[in-house]
This record gives C-alpha cells, structure tokens and sequence, in this order.
C-alpha cells in the first residue's frame, strides 16, 4: 500500500489536493478497512481470481453465441495496454480523462486505465448536449477524451478549438470519419489498441501508478441539476472502495466468484460505478454489458442471457417492466389471469408476513409453496430466477410498484444515498427489511441523524463517513455550504428515523413547496398519495411555491417508442381498462383529451398548446377529481389539500426533457413549459 498523501483538510477542491481520511470514525468496521488506491485493489483482484469470468458482452461473430467472455487475467492485461494508450496520446497527471459513451467494456478499461496513470475519470452522460460536454472537459481539466460513435465524436469536433489541454480524442466504434487517426489529436480505439510501446512508457506508467495516492480525487461526478450546469463531485479511491466493502458487507450471501450483474445505467452515475465496476470487483463477479436500447425494451434480453444474482434500476426501470408483465398478463386467457392473480396474492401474503417480523402460518407456507412455483415462471421469463438483491434509488419509488413486485416473490430493496456520499447510505433489503415504506438502516462505517427536526421528528438528513465526498472542484464555498467542519455532509433532504432505525425519506429542502400563507409543504408525499388513488396516472407534479393553494398536472399512462422514448398516443392497458370502468372506450390519448394527434409533442409550444385546448370527457375529469378529494383525506393539513388540477398531453420522459438523465422530474423544466397552464389553475 502506498502512503497517505500528506494532507491538511477533510475537504479538497482541487485535483492536485489530497485528503485527511477519517480513519478513527468510530466502529470496527471502519478501522478494518485499510485505505487503497483502486489499481491497488484491481490488481488484488486479479491476481488472486485471473480465471474466473469478468466481463461479457456481445460481440456479432464471436464464439458460439455472439458473445465474448473475458476473465481476470486478460481483464487485467487490457487495462494495462489501455493506460498505456492513454500515456501515448497525452494523458497527464492530475488531469481527468472525460468518458463520452454507453457503458461497455471500453469503458472500464479506459477508466482503470486512467486512474492507473494518475489521472482522475469524469463519465458524460452520452444525452448531453455539446455545451455540457464542453463544461465537464472544461471543468475537470482533461487532457484526453475517449467518445463512443461518430455522432459523439460530432460534439468534439465542435468544441475542441475551446479546450487548449484536450489534446487527444479516441473514437470507440464505427462509423469513423475521415479525420480519425489522419489528423493530429483524433484516433480509433482499435489502432492504438493494436500499438506496441516502449520500455521507457511502460516504466513511465509504473512510476506514475507509484505516486497514486489513496486520500487523492479518483473520479468526478457531475450531479445533474435542474437549473445552470452541474458541479463536479469530488471522489477519493477510498470514498469508492470503502463504499463498494461497505455494501458488500450489508449484503449477506454474497458468494465470492459466483455473482453475476448487468451494466445498464449510465456509468456517469456514482451508482453505476459501485453497482457495476466496483461492487462487480469486490465480489470477483461477472459483470455483462447491455446493448445501448437497454432502457428502450432490450434489457430483458440481457437479463435472459446474464440470469443476474444482483441489480440496481432506478424506479423508473421498474414501472416500466411493471407495464410490460400487466400487458402480457392482459392478453392471457381468463383462467391463467385468475390463477396469476391468486398466485400473487399468496405470495404477496407471505412475504408481507415476513417482513413484519412474524411466522407465516402453515397454510400461508403451503400457499406460498405452491405460488412461488407458477410465479418463478415469469421470474424466468424476464432472467430474473437467480436475482437474490433488487435494489431501487436515485428517486422516490412508489408502494404500488413495490407491491407489485413483492407479488412476483421479487422484493425491491429501496436505497438512499447521493452523489456527495459516495453512492448507497441505507438499504432496505433482504433479511434487514421490515417495511415496504423506508430507505433501511444505515450502512456500515456510515453514521445518519436529523437535523432540525419538527414536532413528527422530520427534518434534515446528516451523513458522516468515510465515503463522503472531498468537495466540488473549484468550488470552495459551495463545499462548505454542505459538508461542516465537523464533517457532517448537509444532504438537503428530509426525512425521519422510525423507531426499528430505518430510514424515510419524505421530500428534498429545495423542492419545498413554500405556499403563500408559509405552510412547508414536501410534494412527493402528495403526488405519491394521488398516483395510489388514480392507476391512470403517470405523472403528477405538485404547483403551489408562493401560490394561495395548491394544484397538480397530470399526465396518463400512455405507451413509449421503444427506439426514441417517445411518448406515443396509445394508451396503456391499465389505463384502457381504468376507462372502460367509467364507460369510456377510447384507447388513444388525442381522441380521449380531443386534441389532434399530431401535435401533442413535437416540441413544447406544441405540448403547450394542445394542453391549453384539452376538452376532456366529463366524466374522465370527475374520475380525476374524485380521486384527489380520496388523496386529500390523507393529507396532514387543509394546506397540503390539492384544489385544482389540469391534464398534459403527454407523459413526461427523457425525449420530451422533462426528465433528467437520472429519470428524475426535471421541476423547473416542467414548471417553466406549462407556466400558461399552471396560471390557468389560479384564475
């Protein structure tokens, strides 16, 4: 192990600085981990497991299935051969290399190879705009970029005259222009891979790897805002090690060789990090690429050929499988729809029994048995039979979804964390969960409380760890704004502890709605009691900041394009049948809201418009509106009561940009879109 870096402060705002480590948090947990950079760790790994399978993906042509297995040692000897290209073209110390492309196994050699050579990894997520690439190459000082296809290339070729550091950028994949390995500072991945390098760069490498240091900035995170650019996360090699062992230990039955995981959600995400590569490292797993349509229907198919023990999705993932089994579900025979529908319920019993800590009768048991074995086929169906963890986070997650899973005998395991801790604070999973409404207890090495609770024990949530972030590079008083001198990082988020210790969360501080008479009031909470009134509905975004009362839109469920995302006019089969049970027998949302079809969404003076001319079936409005006055039973105060509410013409998605690249409301983009709409509420 290499020396700690000397270092004067717990945070840091520039690469060149290194980092105290909070080595004496208290617990022996924390004091067994030993700090090490992460080519420290891979090479461990490596070394002690250079036989077992690594990395898959697909590759046209190859093998006896299309699809290519690479195991720990040639996984080893990639990385070494990928630092060295990066060596070759410029990749200095203390800069960061920028990763523009879907996850792939480019993508981990790249990045290991990187840290190797002392420099820092800032992922892009492949749907920013040019202008955002430019900021993260800017920001995180980088020297060399490695893109994925001639349309990300595309984004280079019009920024790089800006970026007088950048002096490199390596394409992954075809088709190349004409300009790739022609002009000065643009290459393919494949014919530097194909190089030979001298002695004098190898041991050039191996100094440079010598003064890598586990207390320095091993990766940026750039957080995704709703409003300006996003700051640049700061992660240490220990923040990410100590994260990865410390989910390792909060999971039980992890088998050392024997896990297997899908690499999915954009390796820009802090969560794709430790999920995929690192999670995949400590466990010695196999970790299998998905194709690039993974979230537009194909992950299932990567699902059928990985038969994962482990996965995380954001919630949205989920709800979009939900549709897909409730679609296929609908078109089964009566019979086989009563037998599904009694199965789930016998397991859902069971399982519910389970988690609340009680023993399950013996005809509860017997049920199960005889359940779980009709259920285990669409377990099979869509490559989940092997999955022991399914982990949800990044947002709000609602009971319905996982109820829904709960019946199919797959519970999802809610996770809290953020970019700033370093992934994962709390988990709800496994033999730990005891509710289906919490984020869990916390981690181990971490330490949670509340901050400024009011009279219910709500309030701010604090985190101290290890795995807390250095700071936002460049960005001083931003960092002291949110982590302390006394090392508790200000999450911005609300919650409570319940009595077990698990962890709720209830709303985010700068999502408050603040309404004019100066109620606080936290939407989520709100939009989750509507959605459970109104299955029809796909979105609900609360209105009410500075207003006299508060007002909701609404989107239906509609189906999606699965090549573009695109929201599409068809409704879903839940939605259709929703209808049919209000005498309503439309099944595609333009005729049910009486807008032309053609101008629901091809941009948003369209949306805009259409959604000022819905005249909608009388009866479609009073089902909406009884199902808020049910949602308004629940709420806490007459202030938290949703008086009016306005339907959108479509749902919200990433083509349309009400979402983020995290699957998260974009709140001031919708807000800004349908501001005619939303004054129209308070007429």
């Amino acid at each position: 192990m290499n020396e700690l870096k000397p270092a004067t402060r717990y945070t840091s705002t520039s690469l060149h600085e290194a980092v105290k480590l909070r080595l004496d948090e208290p617990g022996s947990f924390s004091q067994g981990v030993v700090p090490h950079t992460i080519p420290q760790f891979f090479a461990e790994v490596c070394e002690k497991y250079p036989e077992l399978p690594a990395l898959e993906w697909e590759t046209p042509g190859a093998g006896v299935d299309g699809w290519t297995t690479l195991n720990y040692r040639g996984y080893q000897k990639q990385v070494e051969q990928a630092a060295l290209m990066l060596l070759s073209v410029g990749l200095e110390e203390r800069s960061s290399l920028g990763i523009l492309a879907f996850n792939c196994p480019e993508w981990f050699f790249a990045e290991l190879g990187a840290l190797r050579a002392g420099a820092v990894v800032a992922g892009i997520y492949p749907s920013n705009s040019a202008e955002a690439v430019y900021h993260v190459l800017a920001t995180g000082e980088s020297t060399v970029c490695v893109v994925d296809d001639a349309q990300q290339m595309a984004k280079l070729r019009a920024i790089k005259k800006r970026l007088p550091r950048l002096k490199a950028v390596i394409q992954l994949h075809g088709p190349f222009g004409n300009f790739v390995d022609q002009e000065p500072g643009y290459f393919s991945w494949q014919n530097l891979q194909e190089r030979t390098f001298s002695k004098e760069l190898k041991e050039e490498l191996k100094a440079r790897e010598g003064r890598v240091y586990a207390n320095e900035c091993a990766m940026l995170i750039f957080t995704s805002g709703t409003v300006g650019f996003p700051k640049a996360v700061m992660l240490s090699h220990d923040n990410i090690i100590f994260e990865g062992k410390s989910a390792k230990a909060f999971l039980e039955n992890m088998i050392i060789g024997s896990e297997r995981l899908v690499s999915y959600l954009p390796l820009s995400h802090v969560a794709a990090q430790i999920t995929d590569l690192m999670f995949g490292l400590i466990c010695a797993g196999c970790v299998t690429f998905a194709d690039k349509d993974a979230l537009k229907g194909t992950l299932i198919k990567t699902f059928r050929k990985a038969r994962p023990t482990a996965i995380f999705g954001v919630p949205r993932v989920f709800e979009k499988m939900q549709e897909r089994l409730v679609a296929a579900e609908a078109k089964a025979n009566p019979l086989s729809r009563l037998l599904l529908a009694l199965a789930r319920a016998s397991v859902a019993e069971y399982r519910t029994t389970l988690i609340e800590g009680k023993t399950p009768s013996m005809s509860e048991s017997v049920k199960y048995w005889l359940a779980s074995r009709l259920v285990k086929r669409i377990r099979e169906i869509i490559g989940l039979d092997h999955c022991r963890y399914i982990l949800t986070g990044s947002a709000p997650v609602s009971v319905e979804v996982k109820q829904f899973f709960l019946s199919l005998d797959m519970p999802l395991g809610e996770c809290y964390g953020m970019s700033e801790s370093g992934g994962i604070v709390s988990m709800n999973v496994g033999n730990q969960m005891s509710n289906l409404h919490s984020a869990g207890p916390t981690m181990k090495g971490l330490t949670i409380k509340v901050q400024d609770s009011d009279g219910s024990g709500q309030g701010e949530i604090l985190m101290r760890g290890r795995t807390i972030f250095m700071g936002y590079l460049g960005l001083r008083e931003k960092t002291e704004e949110v982590i302390k001198e006394d090392g508790w990082l200000h999450s911005g988020d609300l919650g409570y502890i319940d009595p077990k210790g698990n962890l709720v969360i209830s709303g985010r501080l700068k999502e408050l709605i603040i309404t004019a008479g100066g109620e606080n009031i936290p939407p989520v909470q709100i939009e989750d009691l509507i959605k459970k009134e109104l299955p029809c509905v796909s979105n609900v975004l609360l209105v009410g900041d500075h207003r006299k009362y508060l007002t909701v839109l609404l989107s239906l469920k509609t189906k999606s394009d699965a090549t573009t995302g695109i929201p599409l006019d068809a409704l879903r089969e839940e939605t259709v049948e929703w209808l049919r049970d209000l005498d309503i027998h439309e099944t595609s949302l333009s005729s049910l809201l009486n807008i032309p079809s053609d101008l629901r969404l091809p941009n948003d003076a369209a949306a805009v418009s259409a959604a000022l001319d819905i005249i909608a079936e009388p009866k479609l409005l009073e089902a909406l509106e009884e199902g808020i006055k049910r949602a308004n039973k629940n709420a806490i105060s007459n202030a938290q009561r949703v008086q009016k509410f306005a339907l959108i013409p479509h749902e919200f998605s990433l083509a349309t940009g009400e979402l983020g690249p995290t699957l998260k409301i974009r709140r001031s983009i919708v807000h800004d879109k349908y501001a005619k709409v939303i004054d129209l509420l308070y007429k």
